[in-house]
Protein backbone atom coordinates (compact mmCIF):
# COMPACT_ATOMS: atom_id res chain seq x y z
CA UNK A 1 0.00 0.00 0.00
CA UNK A 2 1.00 3.90 -0.80
CA UNK A 3 1.21 6.06 2.14
CA UNK A 4 1.43 9.67 1.00
CA UNK A 5 3.00 12.83 3.25
CA UNK A 6 1.52 15.48 1.24
CA UNK A 7 -0.33 16.79 -2.00
CA UNK A 8 3.18 17.10 -3.14
CA UNK A 9 3.67 13.37 -2.77
CA UNK A 10 0.63 12.34 -4.93
CA UNK A 11 1.42 14.87 -7.60
CA UNK A 12 4.84 13.94 -8.25
CA UNK A 13 4.12 10.56 -9.09
CA UNK A 14 1.39 11.49 -11.29
CA UNK A 15 3.46 14.06 -13.16
CA UNK A 16 6.21 11.08 -13.16
CA UNK A 17 3.54 8.45 -14.88
CA UNK A 18 2.58 11.23 -17.20
CA UNK A 19 5.79 12.27 -18.48
CA UNK A 20 6.22 8.08 -18.95
CA UNK A 21 3.48 8.52 -21.41
CA UNK A 22 5.18 11.00 -23.16
CA UNK A 23 8.16 9.28 -23.17
CA UNK A 24 6.78 6.31 -24.83
CA UNK A 25 5.26 9.12 -27.56
CA UNK A 26 8.79 9.88 -27.21
CA UNK A 27 10.43 6.61 -28.67
CA UNK A 28 7.42 5.66 -30.89
CA UNK A 29 7.89 9.27 -32.88
CA UNK A 30 11.83 8.28 -33.51
CA UNK A 31 11.40 5.06 -34.06
CA UNK A 32 8.05 4.58 -36.32
CA UNK A 33 8.34 4.05 -39.78
CA UNK A 34 4.39 4.48 -40.84
CA UNK A 35 3.91 8.17 -41.24
CA UNK A 36 0.62 7.89 -40.50
CA UNK A 37 1.54 6.33 -37.12
CA UNK A 38 4.41 9.24 -36.73
CA UNK A 39 1.84 12.08 -36.92
CA UNK A 40 -0.45 10.72 -34.66
CA UNK A 41 2.33 10.24 -31.98
CA UNK A 42 3.13 13.33 -32.47
CA UNK A 43 0.29 15.51 -32.27
CA UNK A 44 -0.58 13.38 -29.04
CA UNK A 45 2.92 14.23 -27.61
CA UNK A 46 2.14 17.66 -28.52
CA UNK A 47 -0.89 17.73 -26.49
CA UNK A 48 0.25 15.74 -23.71
CA UNK A 49 2.91 18.53 -23.14
CA UNK A 50 0.39 21.41 -22.66
CA UNK A 51 -1.54 19.20 -20.14
CA UNK A 52 1.68 18.59 -18.09
CA UNK A 53 2.47 21.72 -18.47
CA UNK A 54 -1.41 22.62 -16.03
CA UNK A 55 -0.24 19.50 -13.96
CA UNK A 56 2.88 21.38 -12.98
CA UNK A 57 1.67 24.80 -13.02
CA UNK A 58 -1.07 23.09 -9.71
CA UNK A 59 -0.46 25.57 -6.90
CA UNK A 60 -0.73 23.25 -4.16
CA UNK A 61 -1.26 25.48 -1.24
CA UNK A 62 -5.00 26.49 -2.07
CA UNK A 63 -5.72 22.81 -0.94
CA UNK A 64 -4.17 22.26 2.71
CA UNK A 65 -2.81 19.59 4.40
CA UNK A 66 -3.25 16.09 3.44
CA UNK A 67 -5.93 14.31 5.46
CA UNK A 68 -6.16 10.65 4.55
CA UNK A 69 -8.09 8.12 6.21
CA UNK A 70 -7.61 5.04 4.45
CA UNK A 71 -3.83 4.10 2.92
CA UNK A 72 -3.83 4.16 -1.00
CA UNK A 73 -3.67 1.25 -3.43
CA UNK A 74 -0.09 0.09 -4.23
CA UNK A 75 0.50 1.12 -8.44
CA UNK A 76 3.54 -0.18 -9.64
CA UNK A 77 5.13 2.20 -12.70
CA UNK A 78 4.77 -1.47 -14.66
CA UNK A 79 1.13 -1.31 -13.76
CA UNK A 80 0.45 1.36 -15.81
CA UNK A 81 3.44 1.30 -18.33
CA UNK A 82 2.17 -0.17 -21.37
CA UNK A 83 3.05 -3.50 -21.50
CA UNK A 84 3.17 -3.94 -25.64
CA UNK A 85 5.76 -2.78 -27.58
CA UNK A 86 5.55 -0.30 -30.57
CA UNK A 87 7.36 -1.48 -33.61
CA UNK A 88 8.60 -0.45 -36.59
CA UNK A 89 5.38 -1.03 -38.35
CA UNK A 90 2.83 -0.60 -35.64
CA UNK A 91 -0.57 1.45 -36.85
CA UNK A 92 -1.93 3.98 -35.38
CA UNK A 93 -4.80 1.84 -34.18
CA UNK A 94 -2.29 -0.39 -32.01
CA UNK A 95 -0.45 2.84 -30.54
CA UNK A 96 -3.91 4.33 -29.49
CA UNK A 97 -4.84 1.18 -28.13
CA UNK A 98 -1.85 1.32 -25.77
CA UNK A 99 -1.98 4.86 -25.12
CA UNK A 100 -5.96 4.32 -24.23
CA UNK A 101 -5.13 1.67 -21.90
CA UNK A 102 -2.53 3.70 -20.03
CA UNK A 103 -4.59 6.82 -19.75
CA UNK A 104 -7.52 4.80 -18.13
CA UNK A 105 -5.12 3.08 -15.25
CA UNK A 106 -3.79 7.05 -15.14
CA UNK A 107 -7.98 8.05 -14.64
CA UNK A 108 -8.56 5.01 -12.24
CA UNK A 109 -5.63 6.21 -10.25
CA UNK A 110 -7.25 9.88 -9.67
CA UNK A 111 -10.62 8.30 -8.69
CA UNK A 112 -8.95 6.57 -6.11
CA UNK A 113 -7.19 8.97 -4.52
CA UNK A 114 -10.78 10.43 -4.62
CA UNK A 115 -12.22 7.88 -2.39
CA UNK A 116 -9.43 8.59 -0.20
CA UNK A 117 -9.09 12.07 0.50
CA UNK A 118 -11.68 13.90 3.29
CA UNK A 119 -11.06 17.49 2.44
CA UNK A 120 -13.76 18.44 0.16
CA UNK A 121 -10.68 20.70 -2.02
CA UNK A 122 -8.33 18.34 -2.34
CA UNK A 123 -11.72 15.70 -3.44
CA UNK A 124 -12.16 18.46 -6.33
CA UNK A 125 -8.77 18.77 -7.10
CA UNK A 126 -8.75 15.02 -7.72
CA UNK A 127 -11.99 15.31 -9.18
CA UNK A 128 -10.89 17.50 -11.50
CA UNK A 129 -7.69 15.54 -12.48
CA UNK A 130 -9.90 12.29 -13.31
CA UNK A 131 -11.91 14.64 -15.76
CA UNK A 132 -8.82 16.23 -17.20
CA UNK A 133 -8.40 12.86 -18.15
CA UNK A 134 -11.54 12.06 -19.29
CA UNK A 135 -10.61 14.91 -21.65
CA UNK A 136 -7.40 13.50 -22.73
CA UNK A 137 -8.86 10.18 -23.50
CA UNK A 138 -11.69 11.92 -25.58
CA UNK A 139 -9.19 13.29 -27.44
CA UNK A 140 -7.26 10.35 -27.96
CA UNK A 141 -10.23 8.75 -29.24
CA UNK A 142 -11.23 11.63 -31.85
CA UNK A 143 -7.15 11.61 -32.67
CA UNK A 144 -7.98 7.85 -33.20
CA UNK A 145 -10.85 8.01 -35.27
CA UNK A 146 -9.57 10.39 -38.00
CA UNK A 147 -7.33 8.14 -38.63
CA UNK A 148 -9.14 4.85 -39.05
CA UNK A 149 -12.04 7.16 -41.38
CA UNK A 150 -9.37 8.80 -43.51
CA UNK A 151 -7.84 5.48 -44.76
Amino acid sequence: MISFKDLKDILSITIKWEGKLKDFYDVAEFALSNEESKKAVSGLRSNLLKNLDVLKNIDLKNYGKTEWVRYASDYKDDELIPIRKVYRDSTPEEIFSQILEYQAKLKEFYSMIVSKLISVKQKELFESLAAFKDEQIFETKRFMESFISGK
